[in-house]
């Protein structure tokens, strides 16, 4: 274990062996399996149970792990072998994270590198190494406060398709910061919880916007007059209806000249009273422009408007997600709940520190410059510094840094 897991595990035991510490306690605790990630050769320990948040906050304390998980499926015997365990359903649970945005700061504080050749590079990476074609690249994500933004309002969004398409209603919905660059939404309900892989899969498409067919979405070409007008949906409908009209009005206003429209085209859309879209007839303003292209359009405005999930996190019936109340090794911070009537004002680089008071003396390797609190540090590079405990941590969970001693 190096000096700086050394310190982070001394810092995590002592944050879980606060007198008045308690854990969140999920829905029928104790037919949940949980698992811990220890800092010593990141071992994985599960398929454990506990009876209450008392014997499980022991457990943490014991083992004070990097990591705390706890199963979204309830089971007979959690700490059987899978097959063994008696699947009794399962939460549904979206995941939300800054990774999976195309957010333009990671440009700034994102790095990637190839393990194949060495090839580096900035910003999001590539599924392949550009120089060498090996698909083994090794990724350093970093998190500010654009791309948590980012990630709050896809969770604002995702929860707005959830109450009005799905009508899921926010009865036993939870909402959690998790520690480190996104947002999970929990729904305990009996209504979802025996729903099986392939139609929580049809959740997932459906947030998506999978093969969606934009004929079935009432576009199509309609002969008035000896000529064929183009009708579609209208502002204000429900659910995709009314998503793709938004969408596409996102796309045309934001990305005319990127459609692969021909010169002719891009001349209409660039002549165009955007006010029509908000007027009945709009579909028939922008002349020459056929219902095939607007198909591409629609396609690009679908992934403007769907929902931006993990679609693996939401179609597992056995996942294990982080356990609200525990501490992120990823970043020192803490995983929180959030009600719904503040997750607009929530700020995580206030409300989720774990590490309030003392200093630290590290040595900093490389580091953007980063929010804790109401303080900004850095940008640092091979500097000595001490710094507040919770921005000393953040530095040393990011492997950006190491205790001076």
């Amino acid at each position: 274990m190096s000096s700086a897991e050394h310190l982070i595990k001394q810092k995590f035991q002592q944050f879980y062996l606060e007198r008045n510490r308690t854990l969140f306690s999920p829905p029928a605790a104790s037919q949940r399996e949980y698992g811990f990630l220890l800092f010593k050769g990141k071992f994985m320990v599960r398929h454990r149970t506990f009876k209450n948040p008392e014997t499980l906050l022991t457990a943490i304390r014991d083992l004070s792990p990097a990591h705390v998980y706890f199963s979204t499926a309830y089971y007979q015997d959690p700490t059987a072998s899978m097959d063994q365990k008696g699947w009794l359903g399962a939460d549904l649970v979206f995941d939300i994270d800054a990774d999976h945005l195309d957010t333009p700061c990671k440009i700034m504080h994102d790095n990637w590198k190839c393990k194949a050749c060495s090839t580096v590079g900035k910003g999001s990476a590539p599924k392949t190494c550009p120089k060498c074609k090996n698909d083994r690249v090794e990724i350093e994500t970093w998190l500010c406060d654009r791309c948590l933004q980012e990630a709050k309002e896809e969770t604002i969004h995702l929860l707005e398709m959830i109450f009005s398409d799905l009508q899921m209603g926010d009865a036993n919905l939870s909402v959690y910061f998790s520690g480190h660059r996104g947002y999970h939404v929990h729904l305990h309900s009996e209504d979802f919880r025996m729903l099986r892989e392939e139609q929580r899969r049809e959740i997932v498409d459906y947030l998506l916007g999978e093969q969606l067919d934009p004929s079935l979405q009432g576009m199509e070409d309609v002969p008035e007059g000896g000529v064929l007008i183009l009708k579609g949906p209208q502002w204000g409908e429900p659910g995709w209806r009314g998503r793709m009209v938004r969408g596409i009005y996102e796309v045309l206003t934001k990305e005319g000249e990127n459609l692969g429209l021909n010169q002719a085209q891009l001349k209409v859309i660039n002549a165009w009273d955007k006010a029509n879209f908000f007027t009945k007839p709009f579909w028939s303003s922008l002349k020459g422009i056929n219902a095939g292209t607007w198909k591409n359009i629609v396609q690009r405005a679908v992934r403007e408007t769907a929902a931006k999930i993990d679609s693996v996190v939401t179609s597992d019936v056995h996942r294990l997600i982080r356990l609200p109340g525990t501490l992120n090794g990823h970043t020192g911070l803490l995983g929180v709940n959030v009600p719904l009537e503040r997750l607009d004002e929530f700020d995580p680089f206030i409300e989720s520190i774990a590490f309030p008071e003392g200093q630290v003396k590290i040595t900093v390797k490389d580091s953007p410059e980063f929010r804790i609190g109401s303080q900004n540090f850095g940008p640092f590079h091979d500097e000595k510094i001490e710094l507040p405990t919770a921005a000393a941590m953040l530095l040393l969970c990011k492997h950006k840094a190491e205790p001076t001693s």
